[in-house]
């Protein structure tokens, strides 16, 4: 177990609730995101205190109620990114680890490595679905079997692996919880590895460059 003693912007990939597009304006050469949360996350987060929205870090920028809405805003300079969030009907949403929070198991950035294309997508007993993805990303030499991922900011255990795919199985609860049995087959995750594999995996490949 390890305590957070400094500001450092980290995830755990444990969702805590979703949210809903409430608009995207463009913006410059971005946009800014709207989303529409639950009272109780606007009240608990601040202006300029980051969360994760689908496994991406995101700085929030202005809050408003308008109604039955609470709002939070973002700015993102991606388009793109922006068009992938309106297509789903609610986001993960994580907030960033405070300080002094005790916190056991891998940490996050709020950073992808990349992303994934959902491959198969096949139900389970119970409730849960087991999920097969294409990686075709250098780090997934590194990678093994019960290792630690985000998809879409949601942690996640590798059962199994093949050249370039990663497989998951996924429980009732987090199928719940979280956006993940929204994608479709041909559809795209936001991948994150440990982010000390990924350090390791890119001194590797420099030696070898």
């Amino acid at each position: 177990m390890s305590t957070i003693t400094n500001y450092s912007l980290m995830f755990t990939g444990i969702i805590q609730e979703t949210g809903k597009v409430y608009q995207v304006c463009s913006q410059g050469l971005g946009c800014e995101l709207i989303l529409d949360v639950s009272d109780s996350l606007y009240t608990e987060v601040e202006i300029k205190s980051n969360i994760s929205v689908n496994g991406r870090a995101l700085t929030i920028l202005g809050k408003e109620i308008s109604g039955e809405f609470y709002l939070l805003r973002f700015y993102l300079a991606s388009t793109k990114v922006a068009a992938q969030y309106e297509r789903q009907k609610k986001l993960n949403l994580e907030m960033s680890i405070r300080l002094g929070e005790e916190i056991s198991g891998s940490l996050f950035y709020g950073v992808p490595s990349g992303y994934c294309r959902l491959i198969s997508k096949e139900n389970l007993s119970g409730g849960g679905i087991k999920i097969e993805v294409l990686w075709q990303n250098d780090f997934v030499q590194y990678l093994d079997v019960k290792d630690l991922v985000c998809l879409d900011g949601v942690l996640l255990i590798i059962r199994d692996m093949a050249k370039l795919s990663l497989m998951f199985d996924i429980y009732p609860e987090t199928v719940n919880l979280t956006n993940l049995v929204e994608k479709e087959i041909g559809e795209y995750f936001a991948i994150e590895i440990d982010p000390m594999v990924k350090k390791i995996g890119q001194i590797l490949a420099k030696k070898l460059s």
